[in-house]
């Protein structure tokens, strides 16, 4: 395809399927791939730095005037998703009052635990972001940590409690939830349509031999995490990456519940290029 397009990549492994096949070679692209957390990812793609990228479903409800969302292509999950969790010293219900450490990284899973651990468990503890660390601090009670550093603080043990936010999504609503979209900035759609076009039609080709590579990228995620392939496949295959009518029906119920907490200003429309 031509090039010239900054394309963002989280640099978690739940984004191996989409990105396999650009890393590998299979597909031949002039694309410059930039690589962040999605909390850095979002603050590129408003910047301009990036032209399309992975990022937190709150960052697109937030500035959704900004982007267009690239169809068919999410980070989701129905139920378990493995690597979005909370660990906490207390039960959850015992959290009022006490401080819940949520990891800078990702500014969905972060408003997420705060309406669920209100939703599910009455609890209202009080917040401060900061970034992951293996101990809590002294009167830290819980932590939020996403990605690689919550598959590998799970693997640890460490803690009596956790929650995972996909699963505990799923009881509240019975919902699907879409942690992640791929979204383009709409400056880039009037600069270069048909590059655009070509990127989607690229994104979209590239998840489709991914999934098809399950097990070459399991052994690829092996080395990086704590995990057996088999137990990365299983992994995988717990996550979406459609953004379906079940996928944009929880995502939008996700939305009602920040407008309604007043973590939004205004409901977001769902635009697509």
């Amino acid at each position: 395809m031509s090039g010239g397009l900054r394309l963002g990549r989280i640099r978690y492994i739940n984004v191996l399927p989409i990105y396999y096949a650009l890393e590998a070679g299979i597909l031949e692209n002039g694309l410059v791939v930039v690589s962040g957390t999605p909390a850095e990812l979002n603050a590129r793609l408003a910047a301009g730095e990036v032209d399309v990228s992975a990022i937190s479903s709150v960052e697109y409800a937030r500035n959704f005037r900004q982007y267009y969302l690239v169809p068919d292509l999410s980070i989701s999950t129905e139920g378990d998703v493995g690597s979005v969790l909370l660990f906490s010293r207390v039960p959850f219900h015992r959290l009022t009052g006490r401080e819940v450490r949520l990891s800078e990284a990702s500014a969905t899973s972060a408003a997420l635990t705060r309406i669920l651990l209100y939703e599910l468990y009455g609890a209202r503890p009080f917040y401060r972001s900061a970034p992951v660390a293996t101990e809590l601090p002294d009167g830290v009670h819980a932590l939020l940590a996403i990605g690689d550093e919550a598959l590998k603080l799970k693997a640890s043990g460490r803690y009596p409690y956790f929650l995972d936010l996909g699963r505990a999504w799923h009881e509240l609503t019975g919902l699907p939830f879409v942690f992640g979209l791929w979204a383009v900035r709409r400056q880039a759609v009037e600069a270069a349509p048909g590059e655009v076009r070509a990127l989607v039609r690229f994104l979209r080709q590239s998840k489709a031999l991914g999934l098809a590579h399950l097990p070459e990228i399991c052994r690829l995620a092996a080395a990086r995490v704590a995990m057996s392939p088999a137990e990365l496949e299983d992994y995988f295959r717990r996550l979406n990456y459609d953004l379906g009518p079940r996928q944009q029906e929880g995502l939008v119920a996700f939305y009602r519940y920040l407008h309604r907490l007043g973590h939004l200003a205004e409901m977001p429309a769902l635009q697509f290029v």
